[in-house]
Formats: structure tokens, sequence, C-alpha cells
């Protein structure tokens, strides 16, 4: 009987050996290979990338007892950079109810960027089957210690930097894209942008490079002074949109990169005497639960939030190891109410 299952184990490439012969053809101690296995504790990355190969060359798996405790585990810690943001908080509502249709539990745990270790020992100790950031960015120092971690990690609703981890996320680029395309067929043409502090291949650096394409495509000037770079809340675009009139006294539409900046855009906008949409049109991003309450309803650019946090944990559920990085790409569309209105042919 211990033949036969010997070979069915020999059939599928699978080398038996124990964790101390393993560790021993990685130049690494058992421990080390121990936590890579298990997820616990930190390795470096050259150590992590050895036992990784040479996992693969020899097919080695460690024990039931290992492979095991992922797939017991109920239990999700979403990492959430604030709670100011209307997108954040939906998306964890779609989380949890996907979440509870497959008979797990969220852990949500807020940055701490100035001590990283202090999340990850939390982490540690909740042995969950998995991570799921809400947002990553080149800067962000827990994600670089939990990239040196062998547990499963997805970004959910941006592109990992880096490539780092797995992520489901819409074109940022090809949605700005479309959406500066929209204001320009109602007739705009001198368009400010809200946006994020964007740098390398984040979100709002995705946006950006779009909008400037659309505006470039149809021949018109970009210029970088009709940008206002920030945060994306309700006070960020409340700010914002003063400094860009202040410049800019002729604008006739602005894109706001999230929903929140859009709502208090329109707010700020009220207070200086501009009516939303008839003197200036406001376009949103996100479709957050706000845009459709707010007055006037929000015209905005609609991630799949529902289907992207399906996706989300469909891919953590089913990852095999913390090497994924495999990203899901999915659709958006442009969703049209009442914030943003056609230019008459004198206005443009």
């Amino acid at each position: 009987m211990h033949r036969a299952q010997d070979f069915r184990k020999e059939k599928v490439g699978i080398k038996i050996m124990t964790i101390r012969e393993f560790a021993k053809l990685c130049d690494v101690s058992p421990a080390t290979a121990s936590r890579f296995f298990s997820g616990r504790g930190s390795i470096s990355e050259p150590v992590r990338l050895r036992i990784e190969q040479m996992a693969k060359k020899t097919g080695y798996a460690p024990p039931d007892s290992f492979r095991g405790r992922r797939k017991t585990s109920a239990l999700i810690v979403v990492i959430i950079p604030n709670f100011r943001q209307c997108f954040f908080n939906d998306m964890i509502e779609q989380l949890r109810t996907y979440a509870e249709r497959m008979g797990k539990r969220l852990l949500i745990m807020p940055i701490d960027q100035s001590n990283p270790q202090n999340t990850l020992a939390l982490i540690s100790a909740c042995e969950p089957m998995g991570v799921i950031l809400l947002h990553e960015s080149v800067d962000f120092p827990l994600a670089d210690a939990l990239s040196r971690r062998n547990l499963p990690v997805v970004v959910c609703g941006a592109l990992a930097a880096g490539r780092r981890f797995s992520a489901v996320h819409i074109d940022d680029m090809m949605a700005a894209y479309d959406g500066t395309n929209y204001l320009i067929g109602l007739g705009h043409s001198k368009i400010g942008f809200l946006t994020d502090a964007s740098r390398a291949i984040s979100s709002g650096f995705q946006r950006l490079t779009g909008c400037r394409k659309a505006m470039e495509d149809e021949h018109l000037t970009f210029d970088d002074s009709y940008t206002q770079p920030g945060g994306m809340t309700y006070e960020d675009g409340y700010e914002g949109v003063a400094a860009l009139i202040e410049r800019h006294p002729d604008l006739t539409a602005i894109f706001a990169f999230s929903d929140d900046l859009a709502a208090g855009a329109i707010a700020r906008l009220r207070e200086m005497g501009r009516r939303v949409p008839e003197d200036v049109s406001v376009l949103g991003f996100d479709d957050n639960s706000m845009a459709r309450r707010f007055s006037p309803a929000l015209t905005t650019v609609h991630q799949p939030m529902e289907q992207i946090a399906q996706k989300t944990l469909e891919r953590l559920a089913n990852m095999q190891g913390a090497h994924d990085v495999s990203s899901l790409t999915m659709a958006c569309e442009i969703v049209e109410r009442a914030s943003c209105r056609a230019l008459d042919p004198s206005e443009m």
C-alpha cells in the first residue's frame, strides 16, 4: 500500500524528502524553509527566490499540515488606506458580501505606514488565507514587507506597482481616455483635471496619461496648469477646484478622478456662484454609492465594484502560492446622469 502511494507521488513529479533535506538543497535552515511554506516570518528576496526555484525544480511540496493551513483558514485580511473615501467603504461592503457567500470572514486593517512591522505581526498572528490590498503604491513599506512573505496577496481595484502581486482592476488609462473624450464630445476643450499625487505607474498616473492622450488625439493642447494634484477626498475637491478656477476662470468642464473629488468640487463651485452643469460640467470617477444620491446626480466613469470584489476573492481563494502575480482587467463605462451638459456652438 505504501509502495503504491509512493509510486503515485513519483508519477506526478513529487520528490519525497524531509524539509531538512529540502532546506539543505536550498542552502538555508529548516526554519527558513518552514517560514517560506507557512507564510510566517520575513525572508529576504534572494532567499525567497532560491527556495521557490528549488521547489519548482525538485517538485518538493511540504507536508499536508503546511498546505492545509491556508485552505482551512476562514479569515482574509483587508488592508485599507483610509476610511474617508467612499470608494474604499463601498468596496469593503462588496467584499464582505461575497466573503460571506464563500464562508469567509474579513478583518479590516488600516495602513500603519510608520510601523509596517506591527501590521505584519498582526497578520502573522491571524494566520489568514491571504491578504487583500485596497491600494498599493511604490512607496508603501507594508507592500514591500508583504512581498517578502510567502503569503497570497491580491490588489483590489488597482494595478500592483512593480507587478509584485496579483491584481483585479480596470484599465485606468483607457477609462480616463474615454472620460476625457466624453467631455470633448460634448464640446468642451477647456477642461480642468482634479487628480491625486500621481507617480510611477499608479492609477492616478495612468489616468492622467489617458487624459493627455485623448486631448492630443483631438489636437487639443494639454497644459499641466489645468491639472490640480492632491488627495482624492471631498475636501481635496473642495480646495482643488478653487485653485483651478483661479488659474483658469474660463473652464467649462472638470474631470475629477474620484466621485468624492467631484462632490467637493461641485459644493465649492456653488459657493463661487457657478452652476453645475449650466456653467461648469463635472465628471466623476468610480460611480460610488454617493454618485446617484448627490445633487446634481453625478455623471461618472463606472467601476464594476461588485465584479471586482467577486473576482478578487475568487483569485485569492484559487491562488496556489505567493508567486502568482497575474492580473485581471475589468471593463468600465460612463454612466450619464445630470452633472454634465453639451455646449452650444456659440459657447465653444
